[in-house]
């Protein structure tokens, strides 16, 4: 394996990642809007329409399977779900694969770092909680997509739409032999709802500067960033503070440090970037 790339789908925050010979499917949300419990309560649409519209049609490539890192209905959505080939295999988290099952969904439950059925052993998916008090799990942690390059060394990418305390990272981190990180899927905004709502939502881009320096990822990439079209009670509450790249940049140069430094990147909707992994 000499190179990965990432194809961002959408202004939110799926993706597609290729490797060699395998691509991964990550939270499609293609079209539709999504709801939380009801209509009334939440209920979200794009801004603006996915570049993916069917997979088929505008995707002239085979999807060897789907990973979904949450049970909210932005990133495990049901109506792109039933568009797709009920063939791909579908790993999710626990809460999300507990979804699955409530709308006849066959997801398979993904709880650690380990190497899934029906895919490669040279590529392996976990799900890493946040642990800390009054914490919610089950938004605040990382998907871990890994992959061994040259049978030598393994690489992983965190995927953390949400945030996830560095020190959930740095534990799991420090329980692994041979990881380098390679990509920090974070956004750069901080959402955030009254504490009766859920408060802190998107940790947004200071956490996300720190962390990435900290774990020593060689990029950071920004994603669930989308202003969406909002209705619903939610929607009176929820608050955001929008963060460009340029206050990004600002927030990782204060923990940068002059042997590896974090690149930066925001890749736009329908847009790849590859990553050679022989530099």
């Amino acid at each position: 394996m000499t190179s990965i790339t990432l194809r961002h789908l959408n202004d939110d925050s799926s993706w597609l990642i290729i490797f060699d010979n395998f691509t991964i499917l990550l939270d499609p949300w293609f079209f539709g809007s999504q709801t939380d419990y009801c209509t009334c309560f939440s209920s979200q649409e794009h801004a603006s329409p996915s570049s993916i519209q069917d997979i088929q049609r505008d995707l002239a490539m085979n999807i060897d399977a789907i990973v979904i890192s949450h049970e909210f209905t932005d990133h495990c959505h049901e109506q792109t779900l039933r568009s797709l080939s009920p063939t791909i295999p579908i790993f999710a988290t626990t809460n999300a694969a507990k979804h699955g099952q409530l709308v006849n969904l066959t997801l398979h439950n993904l709880t650690n770092q380990r190497t899934q059925s029906n895919m490669p052993k040279t590529i392996s998916v976990g799900y890493i909680p946040e642990r800390k008090l009054f914490s919610l799990p089950s938004l605040h942690g990382a998907t871990c997509l890994s992959f061994l390059v040259n049978d030598q060394q393994w690489h992983s990418i965190l995927y953390i739409p949400h945030g996830c305390e560095q020190s959930s990272i740095r534990e799991w981190l420090s329980q692994q032999s041979n990881v380098k990180i390679c990509v920090l899927l974070q956004g750069f905004d901080r959402v955030f709802n009254p504490i009766w709502l859920g408060g802190l939502l998107n940790y947004g881009c200071r956490q996300a500067a720190e962390l990435a320096v900290a774990i020593g990822a060689k990029y950071w990439i920004n994603t669930h960033d989308e202003n969406k079209i909002a209705r619903g009670f939610v929607s009176k509450f929820l608050k955001r503070n929008n963060h460009t790249i340029e206050n990004a940049k600002i927030e990782l140069e204060k923990y940068q440090n002059q042997t590896e430094r974090t690149k930066l990147h925001s890749i736009a909707n329908g847009n790849s970037f590859v990553i050679d992994l022989t530099e």
